[in-house]
């Protein structure tokens, strides 16, 4: 085997492995920190949603309809994470596109290169999930408020609309950046830590001579 085919081997084997570590990450990402971490969280006293609407509700001398209500706001939750799995998964495809554009003289750059692609993709995806949430609440949350309440009350309606449209939607947004920020700096850190192994087998190997 000659040399060039040695190293198109051992190349191919590093983007197997980063793709494999952005799959996981990016997987980790979406169902670990967004679906499970912010959309569907761990205990019910935490669910902002939830809480702010009972808390508008009680503030009107309103009680809600809780059966319909948990099932309102499962629909929404379920929209959501459908969405947000479609615009997540899109990572992935980021990482494969920067290895295929891997300079072979400089390996380390594609961790740099990739960071920049993702500060970009994190912004678009930002815009995206934003306009994502306000239809989605307005759709399946705000246009069902009648349902949830045994009486009409114009103030309820307004309370809500304010929070969900404006604090809701600024809340998730801040916290899925935090969330985004950590998976960044965790991939980014281990394929720099792939690639530095990379270079120093095609630099120390014997194969490569």
């Amino acid at each position: 085997m000659v040399k060039e085919d040695i190293y198109a081997q051992h190349k191919e084997i590093l983007m197997t492995a980063g793709v494999e570590l952005a799959t996981n990450n990016t997987n980790s990402l979406i169902e670990d920190d967004i679906i499970n971490g912010v959309i569907d969280v761990p205990l019910e006293a935490m669910d902002t949603v939830k809480q702010r609407l009972l808390n508008i509700a009680k503030h009107n001398g309103l009680v809600l309809d809780s059966n319909k209500f948990n099932e309102i706001l499962s629909d929404y939750k379920n929209s959501l994470k459908k969405e947000f799995r479609s615009v997540y998964k899109k990572r992935i495809k980021i990482i494969e596109d920067s290895y295929s554009k891997m300079n072979d003289d400089k390996p380390l750059d594609l961790v740099k290169d990739l960071k920049k692609e993702l500060v970009k993709f994190n912004k678009e995806t930002k815009k995206q999930c934003k306009e994502i949430i306000l239809n989605l609440v307005k759709e399946k949350l705000i246009s069902n408020l009648d349902l949830i309440v045994n009486e009409s009350n114009a103030n309820f309606k307004k309370e809500v609309m304010k929070f969900l449209q404006n604090v809701y939607v600024k809340q998730i947004l801040e916290t899925i950046d935090m969330k985004i920020l950590v998976k960044d700096t965790i991939l980014l850190n281990s394929l720099k830590e792939q690639l530095e192994r990379f270079v120093f087998t095609k630099e120390n190997s014997h194969l490569f001579d």
